[in-house]
């Protein structure tokens, strides 16, 4: 069946004409390689590609500047992918591919920039440290991801020796990212449903060069899995870095024969990303719901940790009425000092507060049907947990009578004796959803801090030993400078260069 007549864009950075003309063809040349173009020929000066789809469509792009070049940066480009005829499935197949664009030599330089600290880890270790091992990573596929890979390359790794494991988020420029790893890396990229066949994939690669590797993960996926489905393949492994609480909650109860440089209990990464992340999820919400009213409304926050504190911190400055529940009496005798509406059961705080935006940050399994029973009509639950983890999603299936998947926004629940709820992105993290999360320059620190994690293991610094290494990983990374550096380039002195 022919569909109607498609298009799609993609707008990007080049240093000149000649690089964007490069870009486009090496773009018509992947589309041909991955079999999504049959054949492909110039027109118009070679500014255009008439392109011959898989199943006898046909399909054209063109490579133009943006409609209105003065609200775009300086040497924008766009290339403009057509379908003039051919089926539903081709043409998703030929705007799929052309996604997948590489980062040119402009943006990556500018996103190089942006994390003067990552970048800059080849000049601090110019003997290449990690030449000796294998690094596995599980991270977001965002553009301060390619600035880390490349670090990592720069200390020695070699790239039949690194493994990615995409974790799918919705994020800006995924599918970008994607293709400059695969293309221009080089690098082994595993989808996160391959995750134990990625795992069992990068051990043999490694094994077969006779060395070991170490693990750098952003949400606990990598160990729990190894412990459970491949003990046999533990050993391999001379170390973890782990940058997130929820990752650390996987690991609670499993006995780690390894060390664990924990930069997601880092004193670094407590005082500093918290509130960027909070913030990053605060300004989603706004910008995918901008026709609500939030000021004067209640709010609820699950978790009073580091980011759920900061959260809570950022609602109240957007004048909403911010309650606070954590199963942690401490925390919750924390939050009620701090001047939060509390409770110590959380149906009697949802039933007296009716909040209308719930926002989870516990990083496991805290808000389910009985609780939602109790909110007013139009509310929203709000993730920054990792994956779908934080709500009974199943459990608002079942409980209702009607589902509506709202594309971007997320899903929709009417519940059968119920409001009708959003639950905004599905579930996933909020901050992830269709954006970059933090500014760079606020992850910087902590992409930083987990090659130097990546260092010490390669090193087998004696301080790291089997578990955590909570007080040795706060003194590795005081050591490496990071933090000095990361005060010179944004304190009180700084001009926010690199300094």
């Amino acid at each position: 069946m022919s569909h109607p007549a498609l298009s799609h864009t993609v707008d990007f950075i080049s240093c000149d004409v000649v690089e964007a003309h490069h870009l486009t063809r090496e773009l018509v040349n992947w589309l041909c390689l991955s079999g999504t173009v049959r054949a492909s020929h110039p027109a118009r000066g070679s500014r255009s590609w008439v392109c011959s789809l898989a199943e006898g469509g046909s399909g054209q792009l063109v490579l133009t500047a943006p409609a209105d070049p003065a609200s775009v940066a300086a040497h924008t480009y766009r290339i403009v992918a057509t379908v003039e005829q051919g089926t539903a499935a081709e043409s998703q197949a030929f705007f799929q591919g052309v996604r997948h664009l590489p980062f040119t030599s402009a943006e990556l330089k500018a996103t190089e920039a942006e994390l003067p600290l990552t970048d800059s880890l080849a000049r601090r270790w110019p003997d290449k440290p990690l030449a000796g091992v294998g690094v596995l990573l599980t991270i977001h596929h965002m553009r301060d991801f390619l600035v880390l890979a490349q670090s990592l390359l720069s200390l020695g790794v070699d790239r039949a020796h690194l493994t990615v494991i995409d974790k799918e988020y919705p994020y800006t420029h995924t599918h970008r990212v994607d293709a400059h790893l695969k293309q221009r890396l080089g690098i082994a990229v595993w989808r996160y449903p391959e995750l134990l066949a990625g795992i069992d994939d990068h051990i043999a690669r490694v094994s077969a060069a006779g060395l070991r590797s170490v693990v750098m993960d952003d949400g606990g996926y990598v160990l729990p899995a190894v412990i459970r489905d491949l003990p046999d393949r533990l050993g391999h492994f001379v170390g973890l870095m782990e940058q997130t609480t929820s990752g650390i909650r996987k690991l609670e109860g499993l006995e780690l024969p390894m060390p664990l440089f924990s930069v997601a209990e880092s004193e670094a990464k407590a005082l500093i990303e918290s509130y960027g992340i909070a913030d990053a999820a605060v300004r989603n919400v706004l910008r995918l719901l901008p026709d609500e009213k939030f000021e004067g409304q209640a709010a609820l926050v699950l978790g009073f940790g580091r980011i759920g504190h900061e959260v809570a911190r950022v609602l109240d400055a957007r004048r909403m009425r911010v309650a606070v529940f954590d199963a942690d009496i401490t925390r919750l005798v924390a939050a009620h000092e701090e001047g939060f509406l509390t409770g110590a059961l959380l149906n009697d705080l949802v039933a007296a507060h009716r909040p209308r935006l719930v926002i989870g940050c516990v990083g496991s399994r805290s808000f389910g049907l009985e609780q939602a029973r109790l909110l007013p009509p139009r509310s929203f639950l709000v993730s920054t947990t990792s994956r779908d983890f934080e709500f009974a999603l199943d459990e608002l299936r079942e409980g209702s009578s009607a589902l509506t998947d709202r594309g971007v926004l997320g899903t929709s629940y009417q519940l059968v004796d119920g409001p009708e709820i959003l639950v905004l992105g599905h579930g996933m993290p909020i901050n992830f959803h269709y954006a970059e999360s933090l500014p760079n320059r606020y992850v910087d620190l902590v992409l930083a801090g987990l090659a130097v994690g990546a260092v010490a293991l390669a090193r087998a610094d004696a301080r790291l030993r089997p578990g955590h290494n909570v007080a040795a990983t706060n003194l590795i990374l005081a050591e490496a400078g990071i933090v000095d550096d990361y005060y010179r380039l944004y304190g009180p002195a700084a001009g926010g260069g690199r300094g």
